[in-house]
């Protein structure tokens, strides 16, 4: 089974967008120009430590996950701007680690991937 191309770049454009935006640099860039706060986390030597969420500017999260020492682990979601949950998938020592779960707007699972190490297994569409 193929991916579509659609889906192909919208999961390099979420890569790129999480990447740019996990680490806080300065304070100026937590919040939108409407005061909302972008992010919220901790940083431990510099680095991501436990907890951190992204948010849209009209406050809903936008994705959860947490942190060791910089490096993602367990179970990060996503979110739609009203609130509905996208995916879940699992990490182990920054890398995808078991299942990628997408859902549909019911919360009923649409897809669902296994993954090893960043690669992916195993597909299967519900």
């Amino acid at each position: 089974m193929a991916i579509s191309s659609h889906k192909i770049i919208v999961i390099i454009l979420v890569v790129f967008w999480a990447i740019y935006n996990f680490t806080a640099t300065n304070e100026e860039s937590l919040y939108y120009d409407n005061g909302q706060i972008k992010r919220s986390g901790q940083l431990e030597n510099s680095l991501n430590e436990g907890l951190w969420n992204w948010y849209y500017e009209n406050g809903q999260i936008q994705l959860s996950g947490n942190f060791i020492q910089g490096e993602r682990e367990g179970i990060w979601s996503s979110y739609s701007a009203d609130g509905v949950l996208l995916t879940t998938s699992e990490y182990v020592n920054n890398k995808i680690n078991g299942k990628h779960i997408e859902y549909d707007i019911n919360g009923s699972i649409k897809e669902e991937h296994i993954y090893n190490e960043d690669v992916l297994l195993k597909r299967i569409k519900y």
